[in-house]
């Protein structure tokens, strides 16, 4: 391996360390950037990073509103925003869903998960 590549490979292993340093904060970034979208939502942060076990290699959030569009282009537009505020290298799988698809799907998959206030 060229010492070029391990450089930036060495940087965005840094980079990425802020984010799973201090997750919680962008989470809370995350919450407000799409509530200037959306209104009113709930956010939930889950997965690899809340369990002590294991070491997470990304960031699951959860966002639930009635108003989140079915529309994949419209998502995505949301979805884009909130990059452009986090930064697009950023490690989080952000996860658009309306309360429906919580109750019928999410739910049962979730066991452990912290909401974001």
């Amino acid at each position: 391996m060229s010492s070029q590549l391990l450089d930036i490979l060495i940087e965005q292993a840094k980079e990425q360390e802020k984010y799973f340093q201090n997750y919680l904060a962008y989470a809370k970034e995350i919450k407000r950037e799409t509530e200037k979208i959306l209104g009113k939502v709930k956010v939930f942060v889950f997965g690899s990073i809340l369990r002590k076990n294991e070491i997470p290699q990304d960031i699951d959030i959860l966002v639930i509103s009635q108003k989140i569009p079915k529309n994949t282009r419209q998502k995505s537009k949301i979805l884009a925003k909130i990059w452009k505020k986090i930064g697009y290298l950023a490690p989080f799988e952000i996860h658009l869903i309306t309360p429906e698809e919580y109750q019928n799907w999410y739910r049962y998959f979730i066991k452990r998960k912290k909401e974001i206030k």
